[in-house]
């Protein structure tokens, strides 16, 4: 009971910051020009192609937000839950 508990506190919490770390990301080609945010947010490869040209002013929301899912992926497995698979 307690580890689904914590489990599903660390889903939500990572899920939440992963989510604020992509919305920081999207500011950031947004303020680049509207042509890269619109790809961005349409096209899910040419975010790499941004953050490989712009490495210098994206890699904290990148990393804020690979660090959120790894901690909502902890969570999840250790809560035990099943309902993405």
């Amino acid at each position: 009971m307690i580890m689904t508990v914590l489990g599903l506190a660390l889903f939500v919490i990572g899920c939440l910051v992963g989510l604020a770390g992509e919305i920081r990301f999207l500011v950031i080609t947004y303020r680049h020009g509207p042509g890269w945010f619109l790809t961005c947010l349409l096209i899910p490869l040419v975010g790499w192609a941004f953050f490989l040209f712009y490495t210098k002013e994206a890699w904290r929301p990148v990393a804020l937000s690979i660090g959120g899912f790894i901690v909502a992926g902890t969570g999840y497995c250790l809560g035990g839950f099943t309902f993405l698979s």
